[in-house]
C-alpha cells in the first residue's frame, strides 16, 4: 500500500494505523529524506530517518554523554538501536538515559515528518522490528501539536463537504494540555452537528476553528464522518460512517454569498466571518460598556432562536451562532474578564508583528517573504518544508520575544532541524537554547553553526560573545565582540559589550 502525502498526511497516516491495529513500516520520504516509522499492533514504537542531524551519534554528542573518540571507537556508522544496546552493555550509559535519549530523537524524526505536505508514504506489513524494540512514544500529544501547526490553508483542504458531521465521543483519551479554544469547543459539543454549525458554534474565526477541529479529530476527541481513508483493508470504523462517507462526496467548500436580503441569514454570514467578540457584538474594541449592552440586546431582540423555533431548517445554526454572542458579551460584560481578553487580543497582534519583523533570508531561498494564510491561493496546499520552517522560524522569534521561551524553542528547533543550512534559524534557536544554564552547551553548537553558515554576520558573533560571557568565558567573550567590531566597526551593542566586559 502506498500514495501521496498530499492525499494522506503524515499525522492521518498514523492515526488510520493506530486505530486499524496494524503492524509493519511505514516509509516516508521527501525529495532524499526518508523516515521509516514502525509499528506493532497500532502502537508506535521505533521511528529513524537518513539525516545525519537526527542520528542517536549526534544526540549522544551533544548531551556530552559519550566522546568523539569513543564514537568513533563504537563506529559512527552503527545503527543507531545497536549503538544504544552497545553503550548500555558496555556501561558507557544507563538503560534509563538510552532509552530517554531515544525517545527524544523518535519525537524530533515525527516532528520533521509530520509537517510534509508533498512526498510519498508506503507501508510494508511485513517489515517488523525484533519484540526487544518498543519505545514508549506519546503519539497523541504529537498528533495534537502537528494539528496545531499545520498551516491553515492545507487544513482547509483537509474539509472537503460542508455537510459532514461532527460528534462527541463516548469513552475519549486523557489527555492533558488542552488550549482554552479546544476545551471550550469540546464543552459546547454534546450532540452530532455539521461543520458549518460547529465553526459557528466555536466562537473562533474560521481557519482557527478547523485547526482546532482537524487537532482534536486526530487525536479521537471529536469524532468525524469523512476521514479519507489510506487503506482499504481490516477497516475499523463502522458500517453507517463508511455509508455516510460514500453517500456524501467530498465537494469543495461553497463560496458565501455577497449579498444576503434575509435578515437572518446576513447575521449568521456576519458571524461565520467574525474572528473576536467585538466583531461578533459589531462594536469597537474601545466601545463603552452601554454600547456592548445595546448591541447584546439589539442582536437578543431580532435573532433570539426563541424566535424560529418553527423553522427547523435554521434553527440549530441561529442557536450556534447566539451561542458566540452570548460568549461574547458574557466575556465583555465585566472589567475583569474583557481585560484578559484584551490581552489576549493585543498578545496575538503583539505576536504577529514580531514575527513580520524577524530577520530576513539573504536569498530567495527560505528567507523569501511568503504571502499570509488569508491571501493564499490553493497552491499553498503544495507548501514545501522550506516555507513551512520558514512559517516556524517566525513564529518561534515571535515566542522568543514574547519570553514563551518553550515555545521558541519547539518552533526554532523544528525549523533548524528541517532546514539545517539555514543560518538564521541556527542562530535564533541557540540564542533560545542560551536562555537556560543547562542548554548552553547546546546553544554553542548552534551558534558555532550559524557563524560557518554565515561567517560574515556580525550579530551571530555578539550572539555568541554574550553567550560566553554567561558560562564565564570572558576572554572568548572579548575574541567574540572584536571580530563582530572588525567586521562592522560602528556596532554599539557590539562597543557596549565590550565595555562591560572590561
Amino acid at each position: 500500500m502506498n500514495g501521496q502525502l498530499r492525499e494522506n498526511p503524515v499525522a492521518e497516516l498514523i492515526r488510520e494505523i493506530s486505530l486499524k491495529k496494524f503492524s509493519g513500516r511505514l516509509q516516508l520520504q521527501f525529495e532524499k529524506v526518508k523516515v521509516a516509522v514502525y509499528f506493532k499492533s497500532g502502537a508506535l514504537v521505533y521511528a529513524a530517518t537518513n539525516l545525519k542531524s537526527l542520528r542517536l551519534s549526534e544526540y549522544l554528542l551533544k548531551s556530552n554523554l559519550i566522546t568523539a573518540e569513543e564514537l568513533k571507537y563504537l563506529g559512527s556508522q552503527t545503527k543507531d538501536i545497536d549503538l544504544g544496546k552497545t553503550l548500555v552493555a558496555e556501561k558507557r550509559i544507563s538503560a534509563a538515559q538510552a532509552e530517554q535519549l531515544q525517545v527524544r530523537l523518535i519525537v524530533d524524526v515525527l516532528r520533521v515528518a509530520m509537517l510534509w505536505t508533498d512526498g510519498t508514504w508506503e507501508f510494508d506489513n511485513r517489515s517488523n522490528l525484533g519484540d526487544a524494540v518498543a519505545f514508549n512514544v506519546d503519539v497523541a500529544n504529537i498528533l495534537l501539536e502537528t494539528g496545531r501547526r499545520f498551516p491553515p490553508a492545507v487544513t482547509l483542504t483537509r474539509f472537503r463537504n460542508p455537510n459532514e458531521r461532527f460528534s462527541p465521543v463516548t469513552n475519549p483519551p486523557e489527555i492533558s494540555g488542552l488550549l482554552p479554544g479546544e476545551a471550550f469547543l469540546l464543552s459546547r459539543l454534546d450532540a452530532p452537528m455539521s461543520l458549518d454549525d460547529l465553526k459557528a458554534l466555536s466562537g473562533q474565526g474560521e481557519s482557527e476553528t478547523l485547526q482546532m477541529i482537524y487537532s482534536l479529530a486526530l487525536v479521537e476527541l471529536i469524532h468525524r464522518e469523512n476521514w479519507k481513508r489510506a487503506f482499504r483493508d481490516g477497516q475499523t470504523e463502522t458500517d453507517d460512517a463508511r455509508k455516510t462517507s460514500s453517500a456524501a462526496p467530498e465537494t469543495p467548500p461553497e463560496v458565501p454569498a455577497v449579498v444576503a436580503p434575509d435578515p437572518v441569514e446576513a447575521f449568521l454570514d456576519r458571524m461565520s466571518r467574525a474572528e473576536s467578540h467585538y466583531e461578533v457584538l459589531d462594536v469597537d474594541a474601545n466601545s463603552p460598556m452601554s454600547d456592548l449592552k445595546r448591541a447584546y440586546y439589539d442582536i437578543a431582540r431580532k435573532h433570539h432562536p426563541d424566535r424560529y423555533r418553527s423553522n427547523t431548517s435554521i434553527l440549530s445554526r441561529v442557536e450556534s451562532a447566539f451561542a458566540r454572542v452570548t460568549l461574547a458579551y458574557d466575556t465583555l460584560r465585566e472589567p475583569g474578564p474583557r481585560a484578559t481578553y484584551d490581552s489576549k487580543l493585543e498578545a496575538q497582534r503583539r505576536a504577529a508583528r514580531l514575527a513580520q519583523s524577524a530577520p530576513k533570508g539573504t536569498s530567495s531561498g527560505t528567507g523569501a517573504e511568503q504571502p499570509s494564510s488569508a491571501s493564499k491561493s490553493d497552491e499553498s496546499a503544495n507548501i514545501d518544508p522550506a516555507q513551512l520552517a520558514e512559517k516556524q522560524f517566525k513564529d518561534g522569534f515571535a515566542a522568543l520575544g514574547l519570553g514563551q521561551r518553550n515555545v521558541a524553542l519547539g518552533l526554532l528547533g523544528a525549523a533548524a532541524r528541517t532546514m539545517p543550512n539555514e543560518a538564521r534559524y541556527r542562530a535564533y534557536y541557540g540564542r533560545a537554547l542560551a536562555i537556560h544554564e543547562s542548554t548552553r552547551r547546546l546553544a554553542e553548537v548552534e551558534l558555532q553553526a550559524a557563524q560557518k553558515l554565515d561567517p560574515g554576520n556580525s550579530e551571530y558573533r555578539i550572539m555568541l560573545a554574550e553567550l560566553y560571557r554567561d558560562l564565564g568565558f570572558t576572554v572568548r567573550a572579548k575574541g567574540e565582540v572584536e571580530r563582530a567590531l572588525a567586521m562592522d566597526a560602528n556596532n554599539n551593542k557590539a562597543r557596549e559589550l565590550l565595555k562591560s566586559l572590561g
